[in-house]
């Protein structure tokens, strides 16, 4: 058999043609290195965060630095360098530019034009942090919580008194290490960790951050949950008058809902769906009359077949550990399905799911609804206390610390809420704080110039360029507001 020639054989190049080809590679590889630009260390006036003059500027309007000072007391050494009430504020700026893990607030120390901004000669290490926070006392956790309250009554004596709406809830803050406090509770995501339950309380709508606790991960939802409406009350400022209370399944405490009717106050609870619901939605699915339709302009009560989504029945109902019976709005939503038996007939099913909302209103079925499902953007700011301001990262030991940092985070964040409704563009006012730390604060920039004459350099931003020029105005006429009118002698 004779061997055929194949064409898979590389091609053999001579010396002459393979000196070549290493020539050209040697001269590619030096033109690219020549493209390296040195790098130098020298620059003084690069920013990372070019718009926190307008925050910084926000801060002194409305007096945060004095209500500081007027709040927070710590008995410190003679020659201490950094005032307690100073590192409470450099601790507030951290969270409001996101740098809430303490390596990364070392940032700051190299970002001169942030000292530029706030007027300061240095900017204090990590450690010094740490340090602070492991001599405060449960006496400090007070004074931020007063300089919290009188955050908030100064925010709203810039408006007219209205009533308001309180969305309650908690959330599970997983923990990784050896933290005080932390036990097994319900973790839908980490089965089996420690871990705290952090319980929060916001304004319906406008989302200031009224009240928070941290309480061990196993916390039932209605424990203390009196103790902690109360607490509201008293942090509420008094142009904020309050019209009712919203929770999830978990809260419908009836010390709670007695205490609302004592105080004239509406609530809209979720009730979980146990044995004394069940056998109301058992007796309801028996008696079709009692369904009512959620039509959009409903006038007369019409009632609901089978051929209806949605249904409603209004029933009153006692549970177990309830003094009295109280409103019930039962919802049950139809769901269809198809099912297939052995010898290929296909039959329409229909299913229900129901949900049963425990309430004080006089509303009909369909706004009562709406109501209560508005208080699901709670969720929301939730998520934004945990990504934006970091309150699920508990690094310290002590349960006082971690506590100590979630507050000083919660201030940050309604400082953060105040600055937005007041100097942001109506399109930016309701974003999220990472969208606002992307879009307007941490954008690079340099200060040049001295003097009357310093200004900030930024890169071309159209966009960027209508939105400072909107918080200027803004600002302006915030200032405007603050001004106090001297009599004429």
């Amino acid at each position: 058999m004779v061997p055929q020639a194949t064409n898979h054989a590389p091609e053999q190049k001579t010396r002459r043609e393979r000196r070549m080809e290493i020539l050209a590679e040697r001269r590619r590889i030096k033109q690219i290195v020549k493209k390296l630009r040195p790098v130098t260390f020298d620059n003084n006036t690069v920013t990372e965060a070019g718009n926190f003059q307008f925050l910084a500027r926000f801060k002194e309007l409305i007096g945060l630095d004095a209500l500081i000072e007027d709040h927070f007391h710590l008995e410190q050494k003679a020659n201490c360098v950094y005032p307690a009430s100073k590192l409470v504020d450099h601790l507030l700026d951290c969270a409001l530019l996101g740098h809430t893990r303490f390596s990364h607030m070392n940032a700051l120390q190299s970002d001169p034009v942030y000292q530029i901004v706030t007027g300061i000669d240095r900017f204090p290490d990590e450690s010094t942090f740490r340090g602070f926070l492991s001599k405060l006392s449960w006496s400090h956790l007070i004074q931020l919580v007063a300089l919290n309250r009188d955050l908030l009554a100064r925010h709203a004596r810039m408006g007219e008194k209205r009533l308001v709406w309180i969305d309650i809830d908690d959330t599970v803050i997983t923990l990784f290490g050896e933290q005080e406090g932390a036990t097994n509770g319900y973790n839908p995501r980490y089965h089996g960790r420690p871990s705290y339950k952090i319980r929060v309380a916001f304004i319906a709508g406008s989302g200031e951050l009224i009240h928070l606790q941290v309480n061990p991960g196993n916390t039932n939802g209605m424990k203390d949950l009196l103790s902690f409406v109360k607490e509201i009350e008293a942090m509420l400022p008094p142009e904020w008058i309050i019209e009712g209370i919203r929770a999830d399944c978990g809260f419908a405490d009836d010390t709670v809902m007695a205490y609302a009717e004592e105080r004239g106050w509406q609530y809209i609870f979720k009730l979980p769906k146990k044995a004394t619901v069940k056998k109301a939605i058992s007796y309801l699915q028996q008696h079709p009359a009692f369904w009512e339709t959620l039509a959009e302009k409903q006038e007369d009560i019409t009632f609901a077949t089978e051929d209806d989504r949605w249904a409603a029945a209004d029933i009153p109902i006692l549970l177990t550990n309830w003094e009295k019976a109280r409103r019930c709005v039962i919802y049950r939503e139809a769901h269809e399905t198809e099912r297939t038996t052995d010898d290929q007939l296909t039959m329409a099913l229909t299913t229900y799911s129901f949900q049963a909302i425990v309430t004080n209103a006089e509303l009909k079925p369909l706004p009562l609804l709406r109501s209560y499902n508005k208080r699901a953007n709670i969720e929301n700011r939730i998520d934004e206390l945990k990504e934006g301001y970091a309150v699920e990262q508990n690094s310290q030991h002590s349960l006082l610390r971690n506590l100590l940092f979630s507050w000083i985070k919660a201030i940050a964040y309604n400082v953060m809420v105040w600055f937005k409704q007041t100097l942001m563009p109506e399109s930016l006012n309701r974003c999220e704080v990472q969208t606002i730390r992307r879009t307007v604060i941490r954008v690079p920039a340099n200060v040049v110039g001295s003097g009357r004459y310093q200004h900030i350099r930024l890169a071309p931003n159209p966009t960027l360029a209508g939105i400072v020029d909107t918080m200027q105005h803004k600002l302006r006429a915030l200032a405007e507001r603050f001004i106090l009118v001297q009599p004429v002698a």
